[in-house]
């Protein structure tokens, strides 16, 4: 596993209670106030606090895909 995925990873844990409803691979197109939140070997995290939710930049989709799991799993064993 790439030290960016779990980069990446470590980043939603972190922030995983400001980011409950969701994680996305592509920008909003409603213009909600995004901060960044991790910029770095080319991959981009910003949250949106307003609405709780990531969104992620420059992974490939299959890595896309083992991040949003790691999301999705993180959610169910804080419920």
């Amino acid at each position: 596993m790439s030290g960016r995925i779990e980069d990446v990873k470590e980043i939603i844990k972190k922030n995983i209670n400001d980011a409950r409803c969701g994680i996305f691979c592509s920008r909003n197109i409603l213009g909600d106030f995004m901060e960044e939140i991790y910029n770095r070997d080319g991959v981009k995290v910003d949250i949106c606090y307003e609405n709780s939710y990531f969104e992620v930049f420059g992974l490939s989709e299959k890595e896309f895909v083992e991040v949003a799991e790691y999301y999705f799993k993180s959610l169910r064993r804080r419920a």
